[in-house]
């Protein structure tokens, strides 16, 4: 009996010896029969392409994608799955090396628990800021959705500020969750992350900032993320005078980088960045609100009205 067929998604963008180096090798040595690879080159201005064109050979059922232009990793992985056709989508980046019995383990767990819909793998850190072999769950290096998911939702493309798409996947999951949809940590399902140096990680902190704010105002409150910015106006010459702590309240709060922004601002004129500091204030005053409650608007009414999912 023919194992379902499962779709590997790979966005990438000048990471060339990464792809030659982890993903595509281990990829090679997968024991799972059945499975088809789509990769998407967001534009890459290195040796990506000419690479994979010769890719075929080690690789069965490979497909090459690419943007006309650097579009981002969420309009990267909406392409790469509509063209996939597998029953099951796993996503994960290109300096990921998944075990051999990867997908393996995920087809058993899908096939064993049919409310499964998504499942979160076991990463083995190789790299970064946690302790060598450190094993984490719950990030967009390695994950797993079933294909009807994709019948409904896509990656917000919307998160990409500063070019950084941090959050991207725990927005798409957690909108996934909101129709009470189940989502798991499989310890069985493996791979080794070796987080390769990306062109874009310098801004991964400032835009991981915005890309959080604007997921959490999607269904906040905008006379409260607002008011936030006036109370950060009001309250800087006391905070600058006496260099005062933030109250832990504020700290935690989802909006808190808005009650920050003047004291940013500051921080960008004295470091004499005026360009940065007009585009975050762009960002925090007028684009953020206008995208996260036109997006927010639409996917409640989706929500609401969807006649196939629960809401």
């Amino acid at each position: 009996m023919e194992q379902p067929l499962i779709s590997i998604v790979i966005a990438t963008y000048n990471r060339a010896s990464s792809l030659r180096t982890y993903s595509l090798p281990a990829i090679a040595k997968l024991n799972y029969p059945n499975y088809e690879v789509v990769i998407v080159d967001d534009a890459s201005t290195d040796d990506t392409q000419s690479f994979l064109n010769t890719s075929n050979n080690n690789i069965k059922n490979l497909l090459v994608l690419r943007n006309n232009r650097n579009q981002g990793a969420c309009f990267s992985r909406n392409l790469g799955v509509a063209h996939t056709k597998g029953k099951i989508v796993v996503l994960m980046d290109d300096d990921v090396s998944p075990f051999p019995d990867c997908l393996d383990e995920i087809i058993k767990v899908y096939t064993e628990d049919p409310d499964v819909m998504v499942i979160w793998g076991c990463i083995y850190e190789q790299g970064g800021s946690l302790a060598k072999g450190t094993a984490t769950f719950g990030t967009g290096s390695l994950w797993s959705l079933r294909r009807e998911v994709f019948e409904h939702f896509r990656f917000d493309t919307n998160l990409r500020y500063f070019r950084s798409t941090a959050c991207d996947e725990h927005d798409l999951a957690r909108r996934i969750q909101k129709h009470n949809f189940k989502i798991i940590k499989a310890k069985t399902v493996k791979a080794d992350h070796y987080h390769a140096p990306a062109e874009n990680r310098i801004w991964r902190g400032i835009g991981g900032d915005l890309n959080y704010l604007y997921e959490k105002l999607k269904y906040g409150s905008i006379f409260q993320y607002y008011g936030l910015f006036i109370l950060g106006i009001l309250l800087l010459p006391k905070r600058l005078l006496r260099k005062g702590e933030v109250n832990k309240n504020l700290q935690n709060h989802p909006y808190y980088q808005v009650f920050e922004t003047p004291n940013r601002l500051l921080v960008f004129i004295k470091q004499r960045q005026l360009f940065m500091a007009a585009k975050w204030l762009f960002y925090i005053l007028i684009d953020i609100p206008f995208r996260a409650k036109t997006k927010g608007i639409f996917e409640s009414l989706t929500k609401a009205y969807s006649t196939k999912w629960p809401a």
